[in-house]
């Protein structure tokens, strides 16, 4: 595995690329300052950020036009290394002054099973790069899908952010386009693992924040606990009971985690049970509920607007059959 033998870099990386190598210290909750939590959701949570950091450096010594297929990694960490050799690919892309294909080729290999989690790979590399504008970044022939790179700007940000940063969330701005919506909604993802999945501990950090970005922090969280996973049924249920006012929210961010989840072709028992919680429907039923939303927004100039009617109409969904129950 990656993480465990190129302590240093590994030899055909140039010299160049060494410094970009990420140490899977880098992940370490202790490191980060996170909440310990119980053992087990420790475990499962660092081998997600693990598995990113391994997908990352993988994609790092790979040729420009080959990319890794990660079939090393478990199929339910699977998801987390491409989306770490999605943050490489489009980083070395956007440091190559020509422009670069590292990019397209891990679509290439990946899209068809993990689009959602390259384009939020995309985000993790602005935000290594200081960068807060997607611009011509991403990938054009997926104009909806492209914008999933400011949830990963957010989660990134949030992730590696200390105290004094993770406080200026709460500070907001009069006005905000709804790229902000979606950075928030990566700010939750990050919470999950900030709070190694504890609602409560979760539901202090969201309380800070303006409350119109807190249904879209709420959506983040609620894609993490699926998709992540790493808590018990009470965990997720606890999860729920908090976050009572923002149901339609959780159930399109457990929506997104459910789509996630079956185009990779693989989905855990976890993830079945958690979306049956947070949706009230079964998971294929709750990931159709992302594609029949993505219908007529997916035009050529789909932009952050579209991507946020998109979420929305998944809430309004969500919000039907929840009130019937």
């Amino acid at each position: 595995m990656v993480d465990t033998v190129w302590a240093g870099g590994p030899p055909q990386l140039p010299l160049r690329l060494r410094p970009l190598l990420l140490s899977p210290a880098v992940v370490d909750f202790d490191r980060r300052g996170f909440r310990p939590g119980p053992a087990g959701t420790r475990a499962v949570l660092e081998a997600a950020a693990r598995a990113f950091v391994t997908g990352f450096n993988t994609e790092l010594v790979m040729p420009p036009d080959v990319a890794p297929d990660l079939g090393d990694l478990p199929e339910h960490q699977r998801g987390f290394g491409v989306e770490g050799a999605g943050t490489a690919a489009a980083l070395l892309d956007l440091l190559n002054l020509r422009g670069g294909r590292r990019l397209a080729s891990v679509r290439a290999i990946h899209d068809r099973r993990h689009a959602y989690l390259v384009h939020v790979g995309v985000g993790w590399a602005l935000a290594k790069l200081h960068r807060s504008k997607l611009g011509s970044s991403g990938t054009s022939d997926a104009p909806l899908l492209r914008w999933l790179a400011y949830d990963g700007l957010g989660f990134s940000q949030a992730f590696f952010a200390g105290p004094r940063k993770l406080r200026r969330w709460a500070a907001h701005p009069a006005h905000c386009d709804a790229t902000c919506d979606i950075r928030h909604q990566g700010f939750g993802r990050s919470l999950w693992f900030r709070a190694c999945g504890d609602p409560s501990v979760v539901a202090a950090h969201i309380e800070r924040l303006a409350p119109r970005h807190h249904g879209d922090a709420w959506s983040g969280v609620a894609l993490a606990a699926v998709y992540a996973g790493g808590v018990s049924l009470s965990v997720v249920e606890r999860l729920q009971e908090i976050a009572v006012s923002q149901r339609a929210a959780v159930a399109q961010g457990a929506a997104f985690a459910a789509e996630a989840w079956h185009l990779s072709g693989h989905v855990p028992e976890h993830a079945h049970a958690a979306v049956q919680i947070l949706t009230g429907v079964e998971l294929p039923q709750a990931a159709a509920w992302t594609r029949v939303a993505r219908r007529s927004l997916e035009s050529s100039d789909a932009d952050a607007a579209d991507y946020r009617r998109w979420r929305l109409r998944i809430q309004q969904q969500a919000a039907s059959v929840l009130s019937a129950q």
